[in-house]
């Protein structure tokens, strides 16, 4: 007997390969759910909010690289993904290339992507969770504990240049002090770009529970105090 854990939710589905947006269908649809699969483009990243209210989809499911076959798109789907939470909608992102885009074209959307799924783990329970979760926590703003934000310290190692993009590596001992974590400089504030310099310190809102570094978000920036940083400066120089 089919589920009906997804009854009544409709379920957008962005995705270039018309193989792969044929299946994700196809679990959609075994979960309860109506499938919405976008063809032969998706709309513009601006139109996608007025599409989805008009096509009255309650979440969303997105491949990250959606420019591999055509013009599908403009945007990948990590920016949809986070569009579409910002809307209210919980979304989960599906790829292949979750580590070598994680610090370059997923993180900087992080915040907003409740739920991650590798395609090679893709299966028709793992999404009818995924879409549950993302909607508990866009719609219910009922986060689960990985998803939960702390305010966190952290220092700048280096910055690197990677796919044409500055990246900012950070490690945080609250986190994990021996594992470096990037993202572009691009998430800073303007001003706070040339504070980007190893040894300089950081804060900002981390979801330390995090099991894995592509899991990892980073939000709301701020610089240290002054005097305090000056004082963990001297303290850690001191011989």
């Amino acid at each position: 007997m089919p589920s009906t854990v997804l009854s009544n939710r409709r379920v957008a589905i962005l995705e270039d390969d018309p193989t792969n947006r044929e299946r994700l269908s196809s679990f959609v649809k075994m979960s309860g759910g109506d499938p919405l699969p976008v063809a032969p483009r998706a709309p513009a990243l601006t139109d996608l909010e007025p599409f989805l209210t008009r096509e009255g989809v309650s979440m969303v499911v997105c491949d990250h690289r959606l420019f591999e076959r055509g013009s599908y798109a403009t945007y990948n789907g990590a920016a949809a993904v986070a569009a579409s939470y910002r809307s209210g909608r919980g979304g989960v992102l599906v790829t292949a290339w979750e580590r070598e885009d994680a610090e370059l074209s997923i993180r900087e959307h992080r915040r907003w992507i409740p739920v991650l799924i590798h395609a090679t783990e893709l299966k028709r329970t793992v999404l009818e969770e995924a879409l549950l979760q993302a909607d508990r926590e866009a719609r219910q703003h009922l986060p689960v504990r990985q998803r939960v934000p702390y305010r966190t310290i952290m220092t700048v190692t280096s910055l690197v240049s990677s796919g044409g993009k500055q990246v900012v590596k950070v490690v945080m001992s609250q986190w994990n002090p021996n594992l470096e974590v990037g993202f572009p400089i691009s998430m800073l504030p303007q001003g706070m770009r040339a504070a980007a310099v190893p040894g300089n310190m950081l804060i900002a809102q981390v979801n330390l529970e995090a099991e894995r570094p592509e899991g990892l978000f980073f939000d709301s920036f701020e610089l240290p105090d002054p005097d305090v940083l000056h004082r963990t400066q001297t303290f850690l120089n001191h011989p």
